[in-house]
């Protein structure tokens, strides 16, 4: 490649099956022991979903990938017993390692729940799942060892700060500004907005007890565990509430603590003073929690976008913190 053609033109290479088998070939086969005999280990890579690209703009490396990753877990007790299930990491991208952030996992058990069973899967969520995160953080690092040659950069070592475009990423269809949604919830206007005859329901089944679970939705030093935002939040009647750095406002309505929560609840793609009553539900098992969130008066043709804000924020951000889901 010529000088001139190496620092000004703009150059990338498609990386995406090689990542898929480094990524396979780096995790597959990992195991950690359980008890004096037992184990559990990843199995295989299940599905591989996005894309991976290294870029040359202006003799600087840009890595550009952005990927979700499942595996298959296995494992056996020492009397023999066995459970199966996933391991989830639903963003592994360049964004994470720009931000300094840490890669989250969600993680599920398919076998029938007993102390042996979740012993292993406690290993799972506790050392197995954790333990891929270190290849995941070195993965920029060899993308570029691999293929910076092939963009014109002989020596990769003397460019140990590839760099990645800034960008604005929205949160989905979450992300407005905190004033203007702060402002939604403070004027409370009631314009006529048609809204749907169906409520929104999600629902999952977490691996943490009734009053943790509680703690969690509404401590607010610990939603930004699973938020990643900071909040305002008193679980009491009558108060205002801002999550997810403001993109979600509105006001409790009452609490029976630990097992529902209604709140006025809106997001800024609702319209002007219009407020949706979320009720949050718990219900403990034997060994998990269920939690359902059902959203009544949701803007008509806003459905589906409502569903899958609460599965992604709500349900996914917790199964982030490793509460997982036993199935």
């Amino acid at each position: 490649m010529s000088t001139w053609n190496k620092h000004y033109h703009w150059k990338t290479k498609g990386c995406t099956p090689w990542a898929k088998n480094y990524i396979t070939e780096a995790t597959v086969g990992k195991q950690v022991s359980v008890g004096k005999s037992g184990h559990v280990k990843v199995d295989s890579l299940s599905a591989f979903e996005g894309d991976v690209e290294l870029g040359n703009r202006k003799g600087k490396l840009i890595t550009i990938y952005d990927c979700s990753i499942t595996y298959a877990w296995s494992g056996s007790h020492d009397d023999g017993t066995e459970a199966s299930g996933t391991i989830t990491f639903p963003e592994v991208s360049h964004e994470i390692e720009d931000e300094g952030d840490e890669y989250r996992f969600e993680t599920e058990m398919s076998a029938k729940s007993s102390a042996e069973t979740n012993q292993l899967y406690d290993a799972v969520r506790k050392e197995l799942a954790p333990s891929l995160r270190p290849i995941f953080h070195s993965f920029r690092q060899n993308l570029i060892d691999a293929h910076a040659k092939d963009l014109g950069h002989d020596s990769p070592a003397s460019n140990p700060g590839a760099s990645t475009p800034t960008t604005t990423v929205a949160s989905g269809s979450m992300a407005a500004s905190t004033t203007s949604a702060t402002n939604a919830a403070s004027k409370q206007s009631k314009p006529t907005v048609s809204t749907s005859s169906s409520d929104v329901r999600v629902s999952s089944e977490l691996a943490v007890s009734i009053s943790d679970l509680w703690d969690l939705l509404t401590n607010p030093s610990r939603i930004p565990m699973w938020t990643r935002a900071p909040a305002q939040f008193d679980a009491k009647a009558d108060t205002d509430f801002a999550l997810f750095g403001g993109n979600v406002t509105g006001k409790v309505v009452s609490v029976d603590a630990p097992k529902q929560l209604i709140q006025k609840w809106r997001t800024p793609q609702f319209p002007e003073g219009h407020y949706g009553t979320l009720a949050v539900n718990l219900t403990e098992g034997a060994d998990s929690t269920k939690l359902e969130l059902v959203l009544s008066g949701a803007p008509s043709g806003d459905e589906e976008v409502v569903e899958k804000n609460l599965e992604t924020y709500y349900i996914r951000g917790l199964k982030s913190m490793g509460l997982g889901t036993i199935l």
